[in-house]
């Protein structure tokens, strides 16, 4: 059985950043696929505040990276009419890969921060988590918030505190945003997405690390942490 402190290293520390986009040319792009061992589907990588969204997004949604300067979009919004009605995905890459290196393929989704985009006054903005175990078609975790009309600032979802329950030994989550009655497709910003990987050893993906010593081990960060206001 392994010790406490060897659990502890067996948790593995991954920092993603963003790619660095260039403001000549790169302000609006695909991640690549794998990306620290996910895959995202119906997300694009884009940097806000560059001169070239200032008639495309409003003023007040240009605050969506909250690690400037990039941030993720994402919506339902696919070529293929097969998963149209599928929201923006994010799931394990290659499990075979993963094992070869010595993780185990799955992982533990913390914290992040999201908010639609360009709310009309009319109504508000519903945005749905579903997380998926295995590969099981129907979702293991499900949890909402309700954003009314308007613009807001980033909304730090903490899972665990705001669902009750730990959203581990994942292999996908799936991010919907839905406007109005009729629940129309909508598109959201993410960022700085907490996750945590484990080694081959640490077969209970449960993390021995307290909570005062978590910020340097397995967190994923699109862009480097900041603190983001509260949902207002």
């Amino acid at each position: 059985m392994l010790s406490k402190q060897q659990l502890m290293e067996d948790i593995k520390t991954m920092i993603l950043c963003l790619i660095d986009l260039s403001e000549a040319d790169s302000w609006f792009g695909k991640l690549p696929n794998p990306y620290q061992h996910l895959a995202f589907s119906a997300y694009n990588v884009f940097a806000p505040a560059n001169p070239a969204f200032r008639y495309i997004i409003p003023e007040y949604d240009r605050n969506c990276a909250v690690s400037s300067p990039n941030a993720l979009i994402g919506s339902r919004d696919k070529p293929n009419p097969e998963y149209a009605s599928m929201g923006a995905y994010f799931y394990i890459a290659n499990a075979s890969a993963m094992t070869e290196q010595g993780l185990q393929p799955y992982f533990t989704i913390k914290t992040f921060n999201v908010k639609p985009i360009n709310t009309p006054e009319s109504s508000g903005t519903t945005i749905t988590v579903k997380g998926y175990k295995g590969n099981h078609t129907e979702p293991s975790l499900n949890w909402r918030v309700d954003f009314p009309s308007g613009y807001h600032l980033p909304f730090l979802v903490r899972l665990q505190k705001y669902s009750g329950y730990v959203w581990e030994k994942l292999y996908g989550v799936e991010i919907t945003a839905d406007f109005g009655e009729d629940e129309l497709d909508w598109e959201f910003c993410l960022d700085d997405l907490e996750v945590e990987f484990f080694g081959s050893g640490n077969e209970t993906g449960e993390s021995m690390v307290k909570n005062d010593e978590r910020r340097g081990a397995g967190q994923v960060f699109l862009a480097e942490n900041i603190p983001t206001p509260a949902f207002t």
